[in-house]
């Protein structure tokens, strides 16, 4: 499924944290964007699945256009939100067991065939790499597992209700290095079914994982292109001082 904006601008009140921007995510592939604090990913990242328009004193204009059809235009906000799933900087557990966690979704969306439930809980861990972890004590509070085991279980409960995009916002900040690993290959896996948009801090993962990353500051896009070329010839200073540590 084709993501892409067009003259995207966000406002809080008075002030611009999004300024024209034109981007086109391509289909079953990682996008990460990276740039220094404050310069507008996770602002981006919000606009895509119209979670932003919570918050107090937002405003945009412009487009996001998901298969040729403005997300915007949209009178159902949850089937934009089913369609675009995001996972949060701090993964979260919700006070329930390890398997209604990974139902939540599918049940507030109407699924009650028993039988099918089971087969969506036990599909969406293995997808998330859980499963094995996790199969004889599903009905344990998720809250007991480890913080890359929660991580992993917030992917899988976005993964049930069988979402086109997948939106994660520093999905390995609090993570140790074997966890992270886990979440990366995860996603590897998971670009052969899913357009994934990654918003990192971290220059390697980054480099690791993304087919195509996106440079921003001040709330534009300074420079998009393949991952290799943009890290090996970057085309603007801003993005070579960037990836050079010369600016944060």
């Amino acid at each position: 499924m084709s993501l892409k904006t067009e003259n995207l601008q966000v406002w809080f009140g008075n002030q611009s944290i999004l300024n024209c921007i034109n981007l086109e995510f391509p289909n079953k592939n990682i996008s990460a964007i990276m740039g220094p604090s404050g310069c507008g990913k996770t602002t981006l990242l919000k606009t895509l699945n119209r979670t932003l328009e919570l918050e107090p004193g937002y405003r945009y204009t412009g487009r996001v256009m998901l298969s040729g059809k403005n997300i915007y235009a949209e009178k159902n906000v949850a089937t934009v939100r089913r369609r675009i799933g995001l996972i949060f900087q701090t993964p979260v557990a919700l006070p329930l067991s390890i398997k209604e966690n990974v139902l939540f979704g599918v049940r507030y969306y109407g699924e009650r065939n028993k039988a099918k439930l089971e087969e969506i809980n036990e599909q969406c861990l293995k997808q998330a790499g859980l499963w094995k972890e996790v199969k004889d004590r599903l009905a344990q509070p998720a809250r007991e597992l480890s913080g890359g085991q929660i991580q992993r279980l917030s992917i899988a409960r976005v993964l049930a209700v069988n979402p086109e995009i997948l939106l994660l916002d520093e999905p390995c900040s609090n993570l140790d290095p074997s966890s992270t690993k886990m979440i990366e290959d995860l996603l590897h896996a998971l670009a052969n079914q899913l357009t994934i948009i990654l918003v990192t801090h971290n220059l390697f993962q980054a480099k690791r994982v993304a087919h195509n990353t996106i440079f921003m500051m001040d709330g534009q896009i300074i420079e998009s292109g393949e991952t290799k070329r943009l890290f090996n010839h970057p085309e603007k200073q801003q993005t070579y001082d960037f990836i050079s540590g010369l600016t944060w």
